[in-house]
């Protein structure tokens, strides 16, 4: 069931963070799990993802294996991107070693939160956003930012739009290509996305900006079809909502990538996403994880086939 984008259909583009740090917060897997993981969700028509993290000093034990994993990889393929995640111009490096031609820099719009993650302020995270994004486009490696709290920080509360604007001005000048907006806590609501959207708006232009809600509260999808109707079309998702935040531990994780591309589906909106086909990777990390999916949509579909082909077997014996 693969969700196209015909002719004049609007259209939006789904960056799978499941891959990288949607599995931070899990338990250590083998290379190959995670290549199949990768393997699954590029074949479900995933074409831009997050899949590791480069960091010189405080390395999650997860992603410690990340330059492996981009050699192991090879090339990527011709209209994909497979990203990394890098901390400071040390991770940079690191990165550009391993042959990594996409990555991610972070930052957050709370001190507290930049403090407890990235050991350093807000100010000093845009110095070294800005020192690796310089680097980056004089050797042709394209930037994608992500910056954390735009509602609310587990740390020390709600956060001002004006503050979250100011930060997506300071990216979009260094350059990077995209500035992807997250609701750590999953804190937001249609009332408040707006309210931060419309802030941006007076110093960004609003296609620029992505955006990461979770589900916490059961805003996600409503606060998904917010940033729509203000003009935002990328969106980070999680294979069956994995991720969370080890500073915010009652936060659900990432808003599942089913859940979204059912969401577009239903909304006339196109992704060039297979929704069976992200259902088949979902069961695979499940499995592995011994995990419950987080997609409500993954349930429901797996609970109507079942239902579907229990209801045949006994028809078919009657």
């Amino acid at each position: 069931m693969m969700d196209g984008a015909g002719e004049g259909k609007d259209h939006v583009r789904i960056i799978e963070v499941g891959a990288g740090s949607g599995l931070q917060h899990v338990k250590v897997l083998p290379m190959a799990v995670r290549i199949n993981l990768i393997e699954l969700l590029e074949s479900a028509g995933i074409a831009e993802m997050e899949i590791g993290a480069f960091s010189a000093s405080r390395q999650p034990a997860q992603m410690a294996d990340t330059a492996a994993l981009c050699a192991q990889l090879g090339a990527t393929p011709i209209g994909r991107i497979r990203a990394v995640r890098v901390a400071d111009i040390k991770a940079f490096e690191l990165a550009v070693a391993a042959g990594c031609r996409d990555i991610t820099i972070s930052s957050a719009a709370s001190n507290a939160w930049c403090r407890a993650n990235l050991n350093c302020s807000v100010t000093e995270s845009l110095r070294r956003a800005d020192q690796i994004t310089e680097r980056a486009l004089a050797l042709g490696i394209q930037v994608r930012a992500s910056l954390s709290t735009v509602i609310h920080c587990p740390l020390s509360g709600a956060v001002a739009p004006a503050e979250v604007a100011r930060m997506a001005a300071a990216f979009y000048t260094m350059g990077c290509r995209e500035l992807s907006l997250c609701d750590t806590t999953g804190s937001g609501t249609p009332a408040s996305v707006g309210k931060l959207l419309r802030a941006c708006a007076a110093e960004v232009p609003l296609h620029w900006l992505g955006a990461q809600f979770r589900d916490t509260y059961g805003f996600g999808i409503a606060n998904m079809i917010q940033a729509l109707e203000h003009g935002v079309r990328a969106f980070d998702g999680a294979i069956s909502g994995l991720g969370g935040d080890g500073h915010a531990p009652c936060a659900a994780g990432n808003l599942a990538t089913e859940d979204l591309v059912h969401a577009f589906s239903e909304l006339g909106i196109g992704c060039h996403v297979d929704l069976d086909g992200l259902l088949l990777a979902a069961d695979y990390i499940n499995c592995v994880l011994e995990r419950r999916t987080e997609s409500r949509v993954g349930r429901t579909l797996r609970a109507s086939r079942s239902h579907a082909r229990q209801h045949t077997a006994v028809c078919g014996t009657g």
